[in-house]
């Protein structure tokens, strides 16, 4: 991670508004979160290191956006992809669509917490678009996962953006430091190269985080990690590794890119004021991927003890963390140039 992580100031007051907000919406119910799994995950900890330069409104705000959306992503797949409850998934997902399109929702939690989330939100066309997208990527892994299908890697690798929601959480990320952009600016194919840069960063980690919590319990057959397998005809470890190379590309692209940045905003003839909203938009991309990494090396969310203690601040274990932490050895990985893109891979 060539970024530095910071910590919100107002840390403790988040974690402390963020825990009340979930049990208003009767998230701590025991499924799929007991409150001791809440304090373990440390949710309320996500955004003070992902949006260090918030204000305390914005931060508290911002988190309940994030919890939320691990809580739908953790509600899913425990309630429908272990089971491979199709039924099930298409109803809950059509219900958080009706919900997001105004219906009043049900005693369920994730309708309960979108609609609050909703009706102190302003959102645009273009965010709804994002959460149905959001909504969809679930329903994608349930139907592969039903079907004992591993994806095509690419195919993968887009959904992930969405199921992730990487655009919503740039934006968020752009909101948080007041940096009003042009729209045909941020429709730029090097600033949406950047967008999806972003999003592949956390998504592609989480895969290999996660892979013992979720994808080798059978919670999913949709993993990065496994499709890399099939496609390579390789070994588990060989397969991880090579995940982790394309996180390290995804770096140095996002590098690449920020250094594009600056004839860019001359092209688009950006004022003082826009150029140096570009630079805090750019910043806060870097905090976000920088605060992403330290929460996942600290949270209980993929090893979880029934013991409710905050961890310090540590190095996860398990399948693929010392490939995901520390550079790849593999010859497997080492013998393949650093990658753009999958295709690069073929």
């Amino acid at each position: 991670m060539p970024f530095s992580a910071r910590l919100s100031p107002h840390v403790d007051r988040v974690r402390r508004h963020t825990r009340t907000w979930v049990r208003d919406m009767g998230m701590l119910g025991g499924v799929p979160w007991t409150e001791a799994f809440y304090d373990a995950a440390d949710y309320g900890g996500f955004g003070s290191l992902t949006h260090p330069t918030a204000s305390l409104d914005d931060l508290k705000h911002i988190n309940d956006w994030h919890t939320w959306g691990f809580y739908v992503s953790d509600a899913f797949r425990d309630g429908f992809l272990r089971p491979r409850n199709v039924a099930g998934g298409r109803a809950f997902v059509a219900a958080l669509k009706s919900v997001l399109n105004g219906s009043a929702p049900s005693p369920n939690p994730a309708e309960r917490g979108l609609a609050d989330l909703v009706s102190r939100s302003t959102l645009d066309d273009e965010d709804r678009e994002h959460l149905a997208e959001f909504f969809d990527a679930l329903l994608w892994e349930l139907h592969n996962t039903a079907q004992g299908r591993v994806p095509d890697p690419i195919d993968l690798v887009e959904m992930r953006r969405r199921s992730i929601a990487a655009e919503l959480s740039a934006k968020l990320a752009r909101k948080s430091v007041g940096a009003e952009l042009p729209a045909e600016l941020l429709r730029n194919s090097t600033m949406r190269a950047l967008v999806d840069s972003f999003g592949d960063v956390p998504a592609l980690r989480q895969e290999i985080v996660g892979f013992d919590h979720s994808y080798a319990t059978g919670g999913s057959t949709t993993s990065a990690v496994l499709a890399v397998r099939q496609f390579f005809d390789c070994d588990l470890q060989q397969a991880v590794s090579v995940v982790a190379d394309l996180i390290a590309a995804r770096l140095r692209q996002i590098g690449a890119i920020i250094g594009e940045l600056p004839s860019i905003a001359d092209e688009y003839g950006l004022d003082a004021e826009a150029k140096a909203g570009l630079h805090r938009y750019v910043e806060a991309l870097k905090s976000w991927l920088a605060g992403e990494l330290l929460w996942t090396q600290r949270t209980g969310r993929y090893g979880f003890s029934p013991v409710p203690t905050r961890k310090s601040f540590h190095a996860p274990s398990g399948l693929g963390t010392q490939s995901l932490f520390v550079k790849p050895q593999c010859s497997f990985a080492s013998s393949i140039s650093a990658p753009t893109d999958w295709q690069d891979f073929q």
